[in-house]
C-alpha cells in the first residue's frame, strides 16, 4: 500500500501504463483531456462520469468525443443525485487507487487530495465487478449510444443552472480563492458588437414597465439583448455573467435581474442599485480578457470556462 499526495506519483504511474486496461470513475471530471489521451494511445480507457450537482463542464465532454479515440470508452451517469460519487482509478491487472481525487486537474495535482495505492487482483476484481454493476443502470450511457445526445443536451442546461446559482451565491474574494474551489468550473459569458437600436429600447421599456412598474425610466436599468429562439437562450434569470465588448473593454460583472421576450429578441435587464456580488475582482483577468477575446467572440462562446480564465490570468 502507498500514499499519493504528489502529481509526479500519479503521472509516474500513467506513463509507466501500457497495453492495459484502465478504469476512471469519478463524481466530475475537467482539465483532464491530455491525460486520457495520452492513456489512450497504448491502453484500453473506460471513463466514467458522474452528475452530482452537474459540475463537469460540457466542453470537457465534447473535447473527448471530438478526440475520436478508438481505445476510448466514454460513459456519463445521468441519474444526477443518485449518481456514482466514486474517485476510483483500476489498472490491469492488480493496481487500485481510492480516495478524495476527482478527474479533474485541480483533483489529479493532489495539492488538497490524496489517493491510496493498493496492489490486489482480488480488490481490483471486485472493483471491477462492481464497476460493471454500474454500467448496467440505465442512465449509465455510453457516448457512442443513441440516447446519449438527448441526456446530454438536458445535462448541458443543469451544468449552465448548477454554475448560475454557485457563482450567485458567492461573496467577493480573490480569483486564486476562486481557481481552488473545484466546484468553480464557468461563468456565463456575454459578449456584445454593438450598441443598441432606439427601436430596441423603446420596445424593451415597454415590456419592461408592464412588468415592473416601479420602472419610470429607462434609466432605471442597463439594457442588453440576445437573438435566439426561447429555449436556446443559454442565460438564465438572475444569473451573474461577465460581460464586456468584442474588443475586450468594459469588462464587467453583470447580473441579468430580469430577462423578458418578444418576437425573437431576448432583453436582458440589469436594475441599477441593486447589490451584486461578484465572486473576484474583474481586474485580475481583464487584461488577458483582451487578448482571448477574438478568439472567444469567433467561437461565439457564451461560457467562460475555467481554463478561459487560468490563460486570461497568465497572460
Amino acid at each position: 500500500m502507498k500514499i499519493f499526495d504528489k502529481f509526479r506519483d500519479l503521472e509516474q504511474l500513467f506513463d509507466s501504463v501500457n497495453n492495459s486496461k484502465v478504469t476512471i470513475v469519478s463524481a466530475f471530471a475537467s482539465g483532464t483531456e491530455s491525460i486520457i489521451k495520452n492513456l489512450a494511445t497504448t491502453n484500453k480507457v473506460e471513463l466514467i462520469i458522474g452528475t452530482i450537482n452537474s459540475f463537469s463542464p460540457p466542453k470537457y465532454i465534447e473535447n473527448l468525443i471530438e478526440l475520436k479515440a478508438e481505445n476510448l470508452s466514454l460513459y456519463m451517469d445521468f441519474r444526477y443525485g443518485m449518481s456514482t460519487h466514486w474517485k476510483l482509478y483500476l489498472i490491469e491487472p492488480d493496481i487500485v487507487l481510492i480516495g478524495s481525487a476527482n478527474f479533474t486537474s485541480l483533483g489529479v495535482s493532489l495539492k488538497r487530495d490524496t489517493l491510496v495505492r493498493i496492489d490486489s487482483e482480488e480488490l481490483y476484481r471486485q472493483y471491477i465487478s462492481k464497476v460493471e454493476n454500474l454500467k448496467s443502470e440505465s442512465l449509465v450511457i455510453n457516448s457512442e449510444s443513441k440516447e446519449f445526445n438527448h441526456k446530454f443536451n438536458l445535462y448541458k442546461r443543469s451544468f449552465i443552472e448548477s454554475q448560475s446559482a454557485n457563482q450567485a451565491g458567492k461573496t467577493k474574494s480573490n480569483l486564486q480563492t476562486w481557481l481552488a474551489d473545484d466546484h468553480n468550473q464557468a461563468i456565463p459569458l456575454f459578449i456584445w458588437d454593438s450598441d443598441l437600436e432606439p427601436e430596441d429600447e423603446k420596445q424593451a421599456f415597454t415590456l419592461i414597465k408592464d412588468k415592473e412598474p416601479e420602472v419610470e425610466s429607462k434609466e432605471n436599468y442597463r439594457l442588453s439583448k440576445y437573438e435566439c429562439k426561447p429555449n436556446k437562450l443559454p442565460y438564465l434569470e438572475s444569473s451573474l455573467v461577465i460581460s464586456m465588448n468584442e474588443k475586450g473593454s468594459y469588462a464587467t460583472f453583470e447580473r441579468f435581474d430580469r430577462i423578458l421576450y418578444k418576437d425573437g429578441v431576448h432583453y436582458l435587464y440589469s436594475f441599477k442599485g441593486k447589490r451584486k456580488n461578484a465572486p473576484f475582482d474583474i481586474a485580475e483577468i481583464a487584461t488577458g480578457l483582451k487578448l482571448v477575446v477574438n478568439e472567444l467572440y469567433e467561437n461565439e462562446q457564451t461560457v467562460l470556462y475555467r481554463e478561459n480564465i487560468e490563460i486570461a490570468l497568465k497572460k
